[in-house]
């Protein structure tokens, strides 16, 4: 999806952390949170405590197929929509905007994702009419 020079130097810790997480990884998620990673951090832009735990938990169980893509996408919207709030709270504008955008695209990933990923059931082959 995104094209990532493997030879970035991360700036910020957490950002490092997040990229150290991703490698390797299959997932279409995992893909996208690499190269989105890389580009905030050239770009100096952070990342909470809150976010990123919540980022590295998603990968994981992504990876090991224990949270569908769909709902990792919903539950970053909710986490940077919350950071968003704080930096705008703490007037922090250019972080809260990168934020709100972060929310808002995946909000639309997830709805996405959801047109064409099937459920647990249609992977067994029950169909849902």
């Amino acid at each position: 999806m995104f094209k990532v020079k493997s030879n970035h130097t991360f700036l910020n810790p957490s950002r490092k952390q997040i990229d150290q997480t991703t490698q390797g990884k299959k997932s279409d998620y995992a893909q996208q949170v690499s190269g989105v990673n890389q580009i905030l951090d050239k770009n100096g832009i952070g990342i909470s405590d809150r976010s990123r735990n919540s980022v590295l938990d998603n990968v994981v169980k992504v990876e090991r197929g224990e949270r569908s893509e769909i709902n990792a996408h919903q539950r970053e919207s909710l986490n940077f929509g919350r950071d968003a709030f704080q930096s705008a709270k703490q007037g922090h504008v250019k972080q809260a905007l990168v934020e709100a955008f972060g929310s808002g695209l995946n909000a639309a990933g997830s709805v996405f994702k959801s047109t064409y990923t099937q459920t647990p059931h249609e992977k067994q082959g029950i169909a849902p009419w």
